[in-house]
């Protein structure tokens, strides 16, 4: 995605498109299809999957299957991502776009190695 130190301030919702608007004004528009959700899937959880702790993991289930072409997941998407939903979609954008797991899995990490002991 698109200018990854700013916060997103709007979402402007199409049948088709969700245009992204940045705090300093720049855009993006995700298309509401397979080939937009496999984007977003591949900028925010290709890296860092889907974890205990996360929120939005039915949001997240269905980027990963939307994004394989699963048409009950773009649906869903399609049904979560629209205007009378967007002050949860704003929410959701900014999450997706900060979360860093990395204290996380170095948590899990250390659990698991005291269980091989």
């Amino acid at each position: 995605m698109d200018y990854p130190e700013e916060d997103v301030v709007d979402v402007i919702f199409s049948d088709s498109e969700i245009k992204i608007i940045y705090e300093k004004g720049g855009n993006e528009i995700i298309t509401k299809d397979k080939d937009g959700y496999k984007k977003l899937f591949d900028a925010w959880l290709l890296e860092q999957p889907m974890f205990i702790s996360d929120i939005y993991k039915t949001q997240m289930r269905d980027l990963s299957f939307g994004s394989r072409n699963n048409q009950a997941s773009v649906n869903n998407l399609n049904i979560f991502l629209v205007e009378s939903n967007k002050t949860e979609v704003l929410k959701f954008i900014n999450y997706m776009r900060k979360r860093d797991l990395t204290f996380e899995k170095q948590k899990w990490i250390k659990i698991k190695a005291l269980e091989n002991q």
